[in-house]
């Protein structure tokens, strides 16, 4: 084989070991954001899945304890269907206030409600979480609920 047809199949060789390495940086890239947007949409549904889950367990024990019959388990009836209203109520006002803040823009919200305090998270999809958008998010939920500020935690997530 010549010198020039040495040189040449080389520098071919060369060129597609470079193409190859440039075609791997790209679809490495491409995956890894593909990864991180579908951990957070996972994020959302899972939260999501697994709070409709435990509320429909939560519901089915508070179920069981109001249909006991008997004089004697009265007072555990009436506590179980205070329970139960509260439930609905906390699950009421979490749909309320995720569909009012995906309204004003926000592309996913989690919005959790404490059952024994008055507690309020916000978990909202966003790139990055301003004053303005804390404040519109702290407005919406005052309307609704009249919280106090330091009861509301709001953070974000890609």
């Amino acid at each position: 084989m010549s010198k020039k047809k040495k040189i040449l199949v080389l520098s071919i060789m060369v060129l597609v070991l470079a193409v190859a390495v440039v075609l791997n940086f790209t679809l490495l890239d491409n995956k890894n954001t593909d990864n991180a947007s579908t951990a957070t949409a996972s994020f959302f549904t899972t939260y999501r899945q697994t709070r409709q889950s435990e509320r429909n367990q939560e519901v089915l024990y508070l179920d069981s304890v109001i249909a006991m019959e008997g004089e004697e388990f009265a007072d555990a009836r009436q506590t179980a269907i205070n329970q139960k209203l509260k439930l609905v109520e906390v699950m009421e006002k979490e749909l309320l206030l995720e569909s009012l803040l995906k309204a004003k823009g926000y592309e996913d919200v989690v919005v959790s409600v404490g059952l024994t305090n008055d507690n309020i998270n916000v978990v909202v999809k966003t790139d990055e979480l301003t004053r303005e958008d804390t404040s519109k998010i702290y407005n919406t939920i005052k309307s609704q609920t009249n919280v106090s500020s330091d009861l509301v935690k709001i953070l974000s997530t890609k």
